[in-house]
């Protein structure tokens, strides 16, 4: 008797010594995550990407249904059907033992038995997992679902390519790539494409790509359109827009991109503004390297996302962001500069959510200056007193439509068939900006508050002689011809608004 009950304590204590040191480890490994997790997130460097933190890569709560080789480790899984079956097959983004590369496996499900085949391995060029990026999507309209992928390679190169997968392999059907942007257009389909009941509109893809031909110092862009062609089955180039762009001088844009995302970061960093809102309010983004923050400020609205990795590319940069409230809510964009003090931005989220409110943050920007910015001595007024002068020597200025303004000594009228319109004006410099002002003494106004004024460019070509001689066109002001755009002043700048513009020209030649 005395035998059992010793054993009997024995087992007792030897279950409680194996709960407690049970209870020890899990806490060990509980803090040391979160040691490294808040580790991670001070991770910073000056290179043309931001390094990634292995803890944040080996996620514990990502699992996989099929095998994995003993050297593959496991970055994230996702159930897609991809043969069209009506059952989800796996997709697996690996990172092997030695290979910088991701990689993506394809599992398709064999409902025999009930297991997943590995049936493809493809190879990215993509080393950096903050910028990549993958989903199922049907692209074509024809509710075949291709896996799509995008990421940035490490010489700063976007990539999106696009399959077709099916138990005999993966059959490319896009292949993007490019120092620039990537994207896909996507459109609201019908109710009847939604319902399985008829196909859907393809999806185009945009790349825009450093134009090189004006030099190393040209903005200028490339932009090229792609669009699915049912009969190969794959996407073609549709069309190309060159857009130009402004030339800045190799020393100039040194200081900007000397090849770190810290330089190029901080010549970033202050608060920009749309200039080509297409509501009442101005948009804004503010960005703050320092703090690893990017604020889109929009009325009395706003929203923070906490800046986590960048990637540089010819003329700009690629950022990834996180959402500081909803830690899924995941943004993108691409800026790339269009001069030394204006940006074109494009925003989008990862391939796997429809494009929709972020497109209203697509456009152009400048940087808003601090009035410290501004020189403090007395201001050179030569041009507005230029401009104020040729508004009234100029009888009458004709729109378009052929209404007629008037000015004389700061009062203006405006005269046509149905038109009798009176009212003073102002013509003020805002930073370096001619802004005229319009007070309307009639109830129905033919013209707006406040515009924009300036004059328009026109094209002077050389003579025979001069051209013999090597002289190139220049572009001069015409001073026949004002262009009015809608504008808002606010403490030390105006901002261009949405709305009609106006054209004016010098009625008498004069």
């Amino acid at each position: 008797m005395r035998r059992f009950l010793a054993a009997f304590f024995v087992l007792i204590a030897s279950a409680l010594l194996v709960v407690f040191l049970t209870k020890k480890t899990a806490g060990s490994a509980e803090k040391g995550q979160e040691a490294g997790e808040s580790d991670s997130q001070d991770v910073r460097t000056s290179g043309a990407a931001d390094t990634e933190s292995a803890v944040g890569l080996e996620d514990s709560s990502v699992v996989s249904f099929m095998p994995l080789k003993p050297d593959e480790t496991l970055l994230s899984s996702m159930g897609i059907d991809l043969d069209g079956d009506n059952l989800d097959d796996e997709i697996l983004i690996v990172r092997k033992a030695g290979n910088p590369f991701l990689y993506i496996i394809i599992g398709l499900y064999n409902p025999q038995t009930t297991l997943y085949d590995r049936v493809s391995e493809l190879k990215t060029e993509v080393t950096q997992f903050k910028s990549f990026s993958y989903n199922g999507m049907d692209v074509a309209g024809d509710h075949k679902t291709a896996l799509v992928y995008q990421g940035f390679t490490d010489d700063g190169h976007a990539v999106l390519q696009m399959y077709y997968c099916s138990r005999r392999g993966l059959t490319k059907i896009g292949d993007f790539k490019s120092d620039g942007t990537i994207f896909i257009q996507q459109y609201n389909r019908t109710d009847t494409y939604e319902l399985s009941q008829s196909s859907g509109r393809s999806f185009p893809v945009w790349t825009y790509a450093s134009d090189t031909r004006e030099g190393a110092g040209s903005l200028s862009q490339v932009q090229t359109e792609y669009e699915w062609d049912p009969a190969l089955q794959r996407y073609a180039q549709a069309r190309q827009i060159f857009v130009a762009g402004k030339s800045i001088a190799a020393a100039e844009l040194a200081k900007i991109q000397d090849g770190t995302v810290e330089t190029f970061a901080n010549y970033l960093n202050g608060l920009w503004y749309k200039t080509d809102n297409e509501e009442d309010e101005i948009r804004y983004i503010f960005l703050d390297y320092k703090n690893a923050e990017v604020i889109f400020l929009a009325g009395d609205a706003q929203e923070v996302y906490n800046w986590q990795n960048s990637n540089l590319y010819r003329n700009g940069i690629y950022l990834s962001t996180v959402n500081a409230s909803i830690e899924n809510l995941r943004r993108r964009f691409d800026i790339s500069l269009t001069g030394l003090d204006e940006m074109r931005v494009h925003v989008y989220d990862d391939v796997r959510m429809r494009i929709g409110a972020d497109a209203l943050w697509n456009g152009n920007y400048k940087k808003m200056k601090s009035a410290a910015e501004f020189p403090t001595g007395e201001r050179d007024t030569s041009k507005l007193d230029s401009m104020r002068e040729r508004l009234e020597e100029i009888k009458f200025w004709s729109a378009p439509d052929g209404a007629l303004l008037s000015f004389k000594n700061g009062a203006y009228s405006i005269t046509g068939e149905t038109l009798n319109e009176s009212g003073v004006y102002c013509v003020s410099l805002v930073a370096d900006d001619l802004v005229i002002q319009f007070n309307s003494r009639s109830a129905d106004r033919y013209i707006g508050n406040v515009y924009l004024i300036q004059y328009e460019k026109k094209t002077v070509e050389p003579t025979a002689k001069e051209k013999a001689r090597g002289k190139k066109p220049t572009v001069v002001e015409d001073k026949n011809v004002l262009v009015l755009r809608p504008a808002q002043i606010m403490s030390s700048a105006a901002y261009e608004m949405s709305g009609r513009a106006l054209t004016l020209t010098a009625e008498d030649g004069r």
